[in-house]
């Protein structure tokens, strides 16, 4: 693996140092909040070296996509519409279906993103 410019290992380490999961707005004005001057288009560009090396994972929502740290277990996520709440969450019933859906289908899973939308509590 090709060592880390300095932003990079920056937007790693605020990624791996909190449970959020973060999209490229939010790590810049959280950057800039730290006293880095490092502009969006630099973000963007770590992101995605970041996510290619396997350092960090990403998912897509509806409308940006959501980082987070690639060391953490499997699981899926629950977004709230209303208020945009990320929860996470496994649940090994839906684990074993995608595995029989995967073999009644002659088809090999190599990874999947569930990202389930609806609305929280607090929102209902």
């Amino acid at each position: 693996m090709a060592k880390l410019t300095q932003h990079r290992q920056v937007i790693l380490d605020l990624i791996n140092d909190s449970n959020h999961h973060w999209d490229a707005e939010e790590l810049a004005r959280a950057l800039i909040e730290r006293g880095s001057s490092m502009g969006i288009a630099t973000v963007y560009r770590g992101l995605a070296a970041l996510e290619s090396q396997g350092l960090i994972s990403a998912f897509q929502m509806a409308d940006r996509k959501r980082y987070e740290r690639a060391s953490k277990a499997h699981h899926d996520h629950l977004v709230c519409t209303g208020c945009g709440k990320i929860q996470e969450f496994f649940n090994d019933d839906i684990e074993q279906q995608q595995d029989r859906v995967a073999e009644e289908n002659s088809f090999t899973i190599t990874g999947h993103q569930l990202v389930i939308f609806g609305t929280c509590n607090n929102c209902s």
